[in-house]
């Protein structure tokens, strides 16, 4: 009796080391974060219509697009802070984030145009498409980092 007593005891001490062992922090499990945003007016007459973002740790990626037009697409390069990515990090909470819906509002409807954040960790990840100037409920700090991240580099160069 008292064995099994013994046994019990350190199965549940060797899963309480190894839990401690292998933290799940918000820092791994955002080490490979990729954020994707952006907005798309489906109904632009200018030349760019489609601008998308790609967040990798400091590194930023811009890319304009066409809606309709036979414009090449434009990228180009730039950089955030250590503390804005961190900043990033800090307000996405990715269990509650791939709970939400594909679609919030009616996106781009009356040509109000779609904004959209997409977060990847890995091979999983999640879109979620809502109408400019609207928010995702729970996620309005992300959403206001995002946006300041692309008034701050609109343009390419």
């Amino acid at each position: 009796m008292k064995s099994i007593a013994v046994i019990i005891l350190l199965i549940i001490g060797f899963g309480h080391c190894q839990t401690r062992l292998t933290p799940q922090t918000a820092d791994d499990l955002t080490d490979t974060l990729t954020i994707r945003t952006g907005t798309v007016f489906g109904m632009c007459a200018g030349e760019y219509c489609i601008r998308e973002y790609v967040f990798n740790g400091t590194y930023v990626t811009l890319t304009h697009k066409g809606a309709r037009s036979q414009a090449a697409a434009q990228s180009c390069q730039s950089t955030i802070s250590a503390a804005d990515w961190i900043a990033l990090k800090a307000s996405v909470n990715l269990a509650s984030f791939n709970q939400q819906p594909a679609v919030l509002g009616c996106p781009d409807c009356a040509d109000g145009g779609a904004e959209f954040i997409e977060l990847q960790v890995g091979e999983q990840k999640h879109r979620v498409t809502f109408p400019v100037g609207e928010t995702i409920p729970g996620f309005e700090s992300l959403v206001t980092g995002l946006r300041n991240q692309r008034n701050a580099f609109s343009e390419c160069k």
